[in-house]
């Protein structure tokens, strides 16, 4: 099976390998705990994330398995990613946020984060009805893996026939907007099953990406990814790994007032 985090780091570093020192150096380690409920169709959202800045800034919400932090600053990213942690996925990140890229679309979004979360949930939904275009004859099945309450209203209201898993404990079992949520367990399954998979890029974080991926391409099942985690990860996704496209998006994220940007990506 295809380790994807270390296809990213060799592939970010072979990129990078005229790159000057400066370039690799770690200038800020940032976490943050959140608790967010954008609206009231929506969950509230319970996490800590870290954000990692060399030249550029990357972040990975996580499940605490990285007790470092403020230490890390002066080290050398290209040391820091050898090994697969929260922290180390957000300094691959940050890499990435350095290097060239060509998105298919790019949305800025303006405003405050109630107004955003529409705005999101919209560009997510019209990559998933672009990718299940091709399905005829029957509503298209589609898995949400790292529940969004708001897409998966979208969803039914469309007409899709909508499942979903998530491994976050306190909403397993329970029923969103008329779809129960299945334990993260049998998210394999449910991707082996649908047309469609719409899955958060924190998936790389808790090491079952490559499962879904695989999942997906002996299924010949669509797969889109919507990244905080790994956002610039998002055109390296489509090219190596196979996916079919990414929704990205980096720091400053919807959650925020202001302004953010989010990202589109698509496998050619």
């Amino acid at each position: 099976m295809t380790d994807i985090f270390a296809v990213l780091r060799e592939r970010a570093l072979e990129r990078m390998a005229e790159a000057p020192v400066e370039d690799f150096l770690v200038r800020g380690i940032w976490k943050v705990e959140l608790a967010f409920k954008p609206n009231p169709a929506e969950r509230t959202f319970n996490y800590t994330f870290w954000i990692a800045m060399t030249k550029g800034q990357g972040c990975c919400y996580c499940t605490g398995d990285d007790p470092r932090g403020r230490e890390l600053v002066g080290s050398d990213a290209r040391e820091l990613v050898k090994e697969k942690t929260c922290i180390s996925i957000a300094t691959l990140d940050s890499l990435y946020a350095s290097l060239p890229r060509q998105p298919v679309v790019v949305h800025e979004l303006k405003g405050n984060s109630i107004e955003k979360t529409r705005t999101r949930t919209g560009i997510i939904l019209a990559e998933a009805e672009r990718l299940l275009a091709g399905v005829s004859g029957r509503p298209g099945k589609v898995v949400n893996v790292g529940v969004v309450g708001n897409l998966l209203r979208d969803l039914r209201v469309k007409g899709y026939d909508v499942c979903a898993s998530d491994m976050e404990r306190d909403i397993i079992g329970s029923t969103v907007h008329g779809v129960e949520i299945q334990d993260g367990t049998k998210t394999f399954d449910l991707v082996g099953q649908s047309d469609l998979a719409i899955v958060t890029g924190m998936t790389i974080a808790t090491d079952s990406l490559e499962l879904i991926v695989e999942e997906a391409k002996k299924a010949g099942t669509k797969l889109l990814l919507f990244a905080e985690t790994g956002a610039n990860f998002g055109e390296e996704y489509c090219r190596t790994i196979g996916v079919d496209a990414v929704v990205s998006e980096p720091f400053p994220f919807y959650i925020f007032q202001g302004a953010s940007t989010i990202e589109v990506y698509r496998r050619t």
